[in-house]
């Protein structure tokens, strides 16, 4: 079982990234979020990371807080929820937004993200709101994280609730983040990326 990746960023693309550990490479499928607030190429990055074993291969699964890969591995136990509906979750909802979707009933908001019907949703809150409201083990959970990475996944999150489609949503604010620099605030952030989506049409 790998547990976490610490090595060099080598490349993104899409919605998975290569992380060079010793000069070998690792393919780890990330959650769209999670892009925009990368280092450039060539920066160190640590993943938290799961690893699937199926009889068609094995996948590696990345996360940069520990809280969002509990919360992975929490929704990979709820029937019909596998890695990609899990990773397309927290591509358009962090993980404290997550678990407060999930505590209040809120089934709108968990299946904004592709792939997860209503039904699927409501799975997902009939499964886990004894989990999330259960316990201190996942106060932590609850808390969405700050700094410039929690910044860019509220962007993005954002920018979805307007309708842009999440791969979409995170190109346009992995650049506006690189524009306006790691501090930038979410609603810079957020106006900078909406301009250049406007651009583009």
């Amino acid at each position: 079982m790998i547990a976490f990746l610490r090595g060099n960023l080598h490349a993104v693309n899409g919605d998975s990234v290569i992380v060079d550990v010793n000069g070998v490479g690792y393919l780890v499928q990330v959650p769209l979020s999670l892009v925009p607030g990368l280092p450039s190429p060539g920066s160190e990055v640590m993943l938290h990371t799961f690893m699937a074993v199926r009889e068609d291969g094995v996948s590696l699964y990345g996360f940069d807080t520990v809280e969002a890969l509990e919360v992975f591995r929490l929704l990979l136990n709820v029937n019909g929820v596998g890695p990609r509906g899990a990773l397309s979750l927290l591509s358009v909802i962090t993980p404290g937004g997550l678990a407060a979707a999930v505590s209040e009933e809120n089934a709108g908001l968990l299946s904004k993200a592709p792939g997860i019907g209503k039904k699927i949703a409501q799975r997902i809150i009939l499964e886990l709101k004894d989990k999330f409201t259960a316990g201190q083990h996942f106060t932590a959970v609850a808390a969405d994280p700050g700094g410039p990475a929690g910044n860019s996944r509220d962007a993005v999150e954002a920018l979805v609730s307007l309708g842009f489609a999440p791969p979409l949503a995170a190109q346009a604010v992995g650049r506006a983040a690189r524009e306006l620099g790691p501090e930038a605030p979410v609603a810079g952030i957020v106006r900078h990326a909406l301009r250049q989506l406007a651009d583009r049409k």
